[in-house]
């Protein structure tokens, strides 16, 4: 697949070092490392904004986007890393600059960075959009009365006591409209986070937040924003069934029983989906098994090749 049409995971940190740096860098590199591993179709990019600042911390060097084709993730670490200290390396640089913009008392934005990241983000996902119409055959035409739909996902971690107040509106608006969520993990316990609420409530992303019962971060990432399926992206085969890992990883070996006849099969982790380019003969030697997902059964191949037959 051509990797200008992936599905992009946009990470954008909102750092106020009430957290330590470095734990929660190395809980959203195993976030999106599982994410990536899990949905096949992702690859990711990771922001960081500091107080009227921000850098792309992944993937910022030219080698960068081969680690996705090669799964490098000590690569993409060492890649973070290295963009990380160079950013904090600044920061008192960066204080300096704007504690000088203050004394002089010079108009700032404070979430300008969060609108200049949007924008971004909101070109991107238009180029990519208009790509897929473009260089498919009839692609214009086959797209028509569809609409925009986009599949790229924002997640939006937020370390500040500020809320996003200073939003550019139309941006949340067309993200809305492309079908980008906006969700928001927030870690400051003093943020009322009236407007991120809102956010996710109106782009239907999900909101959540630290409490003394929810604080593991990596943790909260996964369980709120990890895809639900296992290879939720690969295409279906003859609508119903499908060979899916996704199956194997949630069903017990006392389950595979034909739906039908009651056969016990084994659980050999091949479940095969109808015209496979495989011989009967080989299926029948490993004992293999057809499942349906919309109505959740099983069927050895006897069975199935009775009931293709009526």
């Amino acid at each position: 697949m051509n990797g200008s049409h992936k599905n992009t995971l946009y990470i954008i940190l909102n750092y106020s070092f009430n957290e330590n740096i470095y734990n929660l860098v190395s809980s959203i590199e195993k976030f999106c490392f599982s994410f990536i591993s899990v949905s096949l179709q992702y690859n990711f990019q990771f922001y960081i904004i500091y107080n009227n600042f921000y850098s792309l911390l992944f993937p910022n060097k030219p080698k960068d986007p081969t680690y996705f084709f090669t799964s490098n993730y000590s690569g993409i670490h060492e890649s973070i890393e290295e963009s990380l200290n160079h950013f904090l390396s600044l920061v008192p640089e960066l204080d300096d600059k704007l504690f000088q913009e203050e004394q002089n008392d010079e108009k700032i934005e404070k979430n300008y960075p969060m609108n200049v990241i949007f924008k971004k983000i909101l070109l991107e996902v238009n180029k990519k959009n208009l790509s897929n119409t473009s260089y498919s055959p009839g692609g214009f035409f086959l797209g028509m009365g569809i609409g925009d739909s986009s599949s790229d996902k924002i997640i939006l971690i937020n370390d500040s006591e500020e809320d996003f107040g200073n939003i550019n509106q139309k941006y949340v608006f067309l993200f809305k409209e492309k079908g980008v969520k906006i969700n928001i993990l927030s870690l400051n316990k003093k943020n009322k986070n009236d407007v991120s609420k809102a956010i996710c409530f109106f782009t239907k992303g999900i909101f959540d937040c630290i409490s003394d019962s929810k604080n593991n971060i990596e943790q909260m990432l996964i369980s709120e924003y990890m895809p639900i399926k296992f290879c939720e992206n690969i295409p279906k085969i003859n609508h119903d069934i499908k060979y899916t890992i996704s199956y194997n990883k949630t069903i017990s070996d006392n389950n595979l029983i034909c739906s039908v006849c009651n056969k016990e099969m084994n659980n050999n982790k091949d479940i095969y989906g109808k015209n496979m380019n495989v011989e009967d003969e080989i299926k029948k030697k490993y004992n293999k098994c057809l499942y349906t997902e919309k109505e959740k059964n099983i069927f050895c191949l006897d069975c199935y090749n009775k009931m293709i037959k009526q």
